[in-house]
């Protein structure tokens, strides 16, 4: 089973390179399922035909789902929901505020990360290819459990039984409490979010697929999501340029952007390195329909089979120490980076903050058992990794 990641800023291609890359996959024999969770329903548009909140078949072996978060909320979420609906409601808030607070906490993005869980363990195929941005507020959610802490469900489990005793107190404390069916649904969320962890830091399963275009802007955001994605541990495996101009085009508009270009590929040549850089070339026409998708797929991967997994690296390397341990965490963009502003646990993991050109990076690192008895000593950037160390109690 192969699950691969598709993000980048809005205009980079990314539904295009994620349908390619679907139907290519789908050649090579995988049964293959294509996840968008673009409002704007692109991947229609794409393969000029409906695209609906269940997979449908786009060739023999390639399908296509179009998420709707609002029917995922609906139909599996609902007794959460409809909880915080009356737990703002109490509050005396206007009716459309209070339904667009309550969409609030399941973002579509959201959504699709749990649909991956769903498709993986139903087995029907064996590839998973998402057009969506799971950016760092998105992926912080498969970090709930750990915030929550290790006997999050534990402690759920040990106050349902007096979720009817505090329906007696619900005049006195003037809010609703949760029911049975609440406190049910929040132990499968939690349980869903820990194995879409798991799922999402297997290496060997899953990997983040960055594109960008060659210009300065691109590149900056292209570095904070390879920046956040080494922090939380996510294999990244190859970085893809869209939109290159050609070298056949000479006109002077052309060469000009041609030049802006070059500087771009250049920096990002050397911020990414070792990590695999593939180009596509700007189009003349848009791209849609299966023929241009095809060939997308084609300059893309040639003869190679997509569902490789183009590099591996360790994000997070420990070493023992006499009296200590030393963490490092590999960060080729942390050059960008201008200080490590805080440092503290936060349950099993620790939580990073660095300041860095482009914004503030707050991420979790997992540590480590023989970290939790050790106490946490200091924290700085150093040649492209994050050295942290722990010296003994």
């Amino acid at each position: 089973m192969r699950v691969i990641f598709y993000t980048g800023k809005g205009g980079v291609g990314k539904s295009v390179i994620a349908s390619a890359t679907g139907l290519k996959l789908a050649e090579k024999g995988y049964e293959t399922l294509l996840i968008s969770s673009d409002p704007a329903h692109t991947i229609a548009n794409l393969f000029e035909t409906d695209v609906y909140h269940t997979p449908t078949r786009i060739t023999e072996k390639f399908w296509a789902l179009q998420v709707d978060p609002v029917r995922e909320v609906k139909e599996n979420y609902g007794v959460l929901q409809d909880y915080m609906l009356s737990l703002f409601r109490s509050e005396g808030l206007d009716e459309v505020l209070v339904y667009a607070i309550a969409a609030l906490p399941v973002t579509t993005e959201f959504v699709a990360l749990l649909k991956v869980v769903e498709f993986m363990e139903s087995q029907t195929y064996a590839a998973l290819v998402l057009d969506t941005v799971p950016s760092g507020d998105a992926l912080k959610n498969i970090y709930l459990p750990t915030l929550l802490g290790s006997n999050a469900e534990k402690l759920i489990k040990l106050v349902a039984p007096f979720a009817q005793v505090a329906k007696v107190a619900e005049p006195i404390i003037g809010i609703p409490t949760p029911s049975k069916e609440v406190i049910s649904e929040d132990i499968k969320v939690i349980a869903l979010l820990r194995k879409l962890k798991k799922l999402i830091l297997d290496q060997r399963i899953t990997s983040l697929r960055i594109i960008a275009t060659p210009e300065p802007f691109s590149i900056q955001n292209l570095k904070r999501t390879y920046l956040l994605a080494r922090l939380y541990g996510i294999n990244v495996d190859l970085a893809i340029m869209n939109k290159v101009i050609p070298e056949a085009v000479s006109d002077a508009y052309g060469t000009g952007w041609k030049h802006v270009q070059e500087r771009a590929l250049a920096d990002a040549e050397a911020t990414f390195q070792p990590l695999p850089i593939k180009k596509l070339r700007l189009f003349q026409t848009p791209i849609k329909g299966h023929a241009l998708l095809s060939a997308v797929g084609d300059e893309l991967f040639g003869a190679e089979d997509p569902a490789q997994v183009y590099f591996e690296g360790k994000p997070v390397k420990v070493k023992e120490e006499d009296g200590g341990l030393e963490i490092r965490v590999s960060l080729p963009s942390a050059s960008t980076c201008k200080e490590v502003c805080e440092v503290e646990r936060v349950g099993e993991d620790l939580s990073v903050v660095m300041s860095s050109d482009v914004g503030e990076v707050r991420n979790f690192i997992p540590l480590p058992r023989n970290a939790h008895t050790m106490k946490l000593n200091k924290a700085k950037l150093l040649d492209g990794e994050l050295l942290i160390s722990f010296i003994k109690e």
